[in-house]
């Protein structure tokens, strides 16, 4: 072997460990049991009623726009939501006949929480899944 002349077949495995150990050891980054965790929130959870209100009164007010479309599976109701929805939306159309949109929101809002909550006031329909 000739001085100052790499030799070219032979590599040394100690960079390629090393590097190896430094990867491995930085792709381990979760704290110890009992360690500081991050401060995020826990998820959160919808009650039926709540869940309720939010499908009724967007769907009502997508009707009430003239934008609703499909029928009440399309858009994720059960049966008995679907005949909330229409009582909801009827009253809404008479109230905005004689006072106008705003008096239709105000019926939507009144008239959605106050039917979901009826009906989940025992914890949640009875009878069939979809009802």
């Amino acid at each position: 072997m000739t001085p100052g002349v790499p030799h070219r077949g032979r590599r040394h495995p100690l960079p390629l460990a090393l590097l190896s150990c430094a990867a491995l050891l930085l792709g381990c980054g979760s704290p110890p049991h009992g360690g500081d965790r991050p401060n995020s929130p826990a998820p959160g959870t919808t009650s039926p009623i709540e869940l309720c209100v939010s499908l009724i009164g967007h769907w009502a007010r997508e009707e009430l726009a003239g934008r609703a479309k499909g029928d009440f599976m399309q858009k994720g109701l059960s049966g008995g939501q679907n005949e909330i929805l229409e009582a909801v939306v009827a009253e809404a159309l008479e109230e905005r006949r004689r006072t106008g949109a705003d008096g239709a929101r105000k019926v939507v809002e009144r008239e959605t929480n106050r039917r979901c909550a009826e009906r989940h006031r025992s914890g949640g329909p009875t009878g069939h899944p979809w009802r």
